[in-house]
């Protein structure tokens, strides 16, 4: 079974996916600069337990990251509980996208992936949206070129930064909104 972690500045997602391109396990834990590889060796084990799985089960894995200082301490993490190597995404790692940007090795992993994920499983051309503590929306074309991508504040970035600086706007938590177009304050920051 293949492990594959994607590191964001927010959460660290982790899921299990079979030979069958079945994924069986999905959780997210917070990114936390700090912890130890140890501290993530257990937070590891700990998901894979809640969903009834065994360290042994875990044959490969592979990572994306857009936190270099986590990177180190979760790959140390998984190749001590499952004896592995893992595979880190990033610049000279063959994805069979054509990375038409200004410089190739400045494509953040995150975005390679996502634009991966859309090739293998969408019809081209396609954005591909990831609402992640940025807001980002790529753009592949029809013959699997990557062509740029627009980034903007995340959705909590946002919503703090409103907060922020808006007197009369109240501290909200975010949650889907009951419809689109809000009839009050705090649903129409929802919305």
């Amino acid at each position: 079974m293949l492990l594959a972690v994607d590191i964001g500045n927010t959460n660290i997602v982790f899921g299990c996916v079979t030979e069958n391109d079945e994924i069986v396990v999905f959780e997210r834990i917070s990114t936390n600069h700090n912890a130890t590889a140890a501290e993530y060796a257990v937070l590891i084990r700990t998901l894979l337990e809640m969903n009834n799985f065994r360290c042994e089960e875990i044959t490969d894995a592979v990572m994306s990251s857009v936190v270099p200082s986590v990177t180190n301490t979760v790959k140390e993490a998984i190749k001590k509980l499952f004896k592995v190597d893992v595979m880190v995404a990033g610049p000279g790692v063959k994805t069979g996208l054509n990375i038409l940007i200004d410089n190739p090795a400045q494509l953040g992993a995150d975005l390679a992936a996502g634009a991966v994920g859309a090739v293998n499983e969408y019809p081209l051309p396609a954005f591909i949206v990831d609402l992640g503590t940025a807001t980002k929306i790529c753009a592949v074309d029809k013959n699997k070129g990557f062509r740029g991508c627009m980034i903007a504040p995340g959705v909590q970035i946002s919503l703090k930064a409103l907060t922020d600086t808006s007197s009369l706007l109240p501290t909200i938590s975010l949650e889907p909104p009951k419809k689109a177009c809000g009839t009050n304050t705090v649903e129409s920051m929802q919305s």
